[in-house]
This record gives C-alpha cells, sequence and structure tokens, in this order.
C-alpha cells in the first residue's frame, strides 16, 4: 500500500508543477513555503520535498537566506542554444537508433505515437492540466525512447540533462495552441524510417521535426509579443 506521505507529496508537487507551468505563479516570482502550505491546506514538510524536486527540473530555483524563486523563462537565445544541442543528439541518436534499436524499442515508438495519436483525436489541448501535460509527457517519451534506443548511455544522459519538455512547455501559456496534427505527422515519418531501418532518412525525419518545431516556438513567441506591445500601446492611449 502507498504511503500516505508519498501519495500527499506527490500531490504536493504536480498542484505546484501545474501552477509554474500555467504562469499561476509568474516567471521569477518568490514562493513564501508558509503561504504555500496554507494555500494547498497542508503542512510545511511536503511543500519542501515538492519545491526541492522542482529545483532539480529547474523550474525553481534556491537561494541561501532568500528561499526559493520561480525560475525565469528561457530567453530566445537560450532556446536557439537549447534546439540547437537537441539536434546534434537526437538527428545522430536516431540515425544510430535506426541500424541498432531492438525490436521491443521500435514496438515501444510504435505504441507510443498510436497513444499520441489517440490523445490528439480525443482530448482538445487546453492546458498544462486539460490536456497538454498528457501530450507533453506522452512527445517526451517518444523522443527519449529513440535516444535511449541508440544505445549509448552518455548520449541519453546528456538529453535527459537537457529537461527540453519541461523548459519549452513551461511556454503555452504564450502558445496557446500546440501543431498536434503536424506533430503526429512528422513522428509518423520518423518512426517509418525507423521501421524500415534508413539511418539517413531517419536522421532527416527528426531533422525535419525539430526544425518546424523551432520555427513555430519563434514565430508563436514573436507573436505573442506583438500582441503584448499593441495591448501597451492601446492602455497608454486610452489613457491620454
Amino acid at each position: 500500500m502507498t504511503d500516505h506521505k508519498t501519495v500527499l507529496a506527490d500531490m504536493v508537487y504536480e498542484s505546484l508543477k501545474a501552477r509554474i507551468m500555467e504562469q499561476v505563479y509568474a516567471p521569477c516570482e518568490r514562493l513564501n513555503i508558509d503561504a504555500l502550505a496554507l494555500e494547498l491546506s497542508v503542512s510545511p514538510t511536503p511543500v519542501r520535498e515538492a519545491l526541492a524536486r522542482l529545483a532539480a527540473e529547474r523550474l525553481v530555483t534556491f537561494e541561501a537566506f532568500k528561499g526559493y524563486r520561480v525560475s525565469a523563462l528561457l530567453t530566445k537565445t537560450q532556446i536557439a542554444h537549447l534546439m540547437h544541442t537537441r539536434r546534434l543528439i537526437e538527428i545522430d541518436a536516431a540515425r544510430l537508433a535506426a541500424t541498432s534499436m531492438l525490436v521491443a524499442d521500435l514496438i515501444a515508438v510504435e505504441r507510443l505515437l498510436q497513444r499520441i495519436l489517440d490523445e490528439s483525436a480525443h482530448i482538445e489541448v487546453r492546458s498544462w492540466s486539460q490536456g497538454y501535460r498528457q501530450f507533453n509527457q506522452l512527445d517526451q517519451q517518444f523522443h527519449e525512447t529513440i535516444v535511449s534506443a541508440a544505445g549509448n548511455e552518455f548520449l541519453f544522459n546528456a538529453y535527459r540533462s537537457l529537461n527540453v519538455h519541461v523548459e519549452l512547455g513551461r511556454f503555452y501559456r504564450v502558445f496557446g495552441t500546440i501543431e498536434q496534427t503536424q506533430t503526429c505527422e512528422e513522428h509518423e515519418a520518423i518512426v517509418q524510417a525507423l521501421r524500415s531501418r534508413q539511418p539517413d532518412r531517419a536522421a532527416a525525419a527528426v531533422e525535419r521535426h525539430l526544425h518546424a518545431t523551432e520555427e513555430h516556438i519563434f514565430r508563436l513567441i514573436e507573436n505573442s509579443a506583438s500582441s503584448s506591445n499593441q495591448l501597451r500601446s492601446v492602455n497608454i492611449r486610452g489613457e491620454q
């Protein structure tokens, strides 16, 4: 039987993570343990445990004598560097996986793809708590399974340390939508290349997918910034 304290700690962790991902707690906002405990109707202990886990995911930062703060969102330059590193790892991993992945790994990737297709067909993504969390986690498992199938533990550990899906998932509130159909089509192309054991085709499919992802991210960030500037301009004119 699962320990009650463990269940409570997990619930607090998921609650705080959802609030951070949905920017209920804004980037760089200070987090007071006692206030969070009161808000969630729990003692400070599970809050401390949850914040420690979130710090390991780089969602919060800790500073001695000052406490915890929500981590800042990545800058455009940091996103570009993250995606560059991601391409270096994933493209090579896809090429290796196409030649050496086990049948069990290929079946696992195919099942994950089917789950993603099913989720996209039946669930309308509205927020981290309403659809996007599940889609994000399945997408993470899909990519991690392929990198793992390359058979290089150092490559896999390097990829996991990037924390790509959490870092980019924080921008969902800015995006307001995700290209589910396009993402599924790109995933299908990757799986077909892996299934046919074609290294160059698999690498090219992953490269196209990651390039499209990066373009989509930057386009939405720019549109969001433009909308914010227009709203700010309207508010200023309204005050005159």
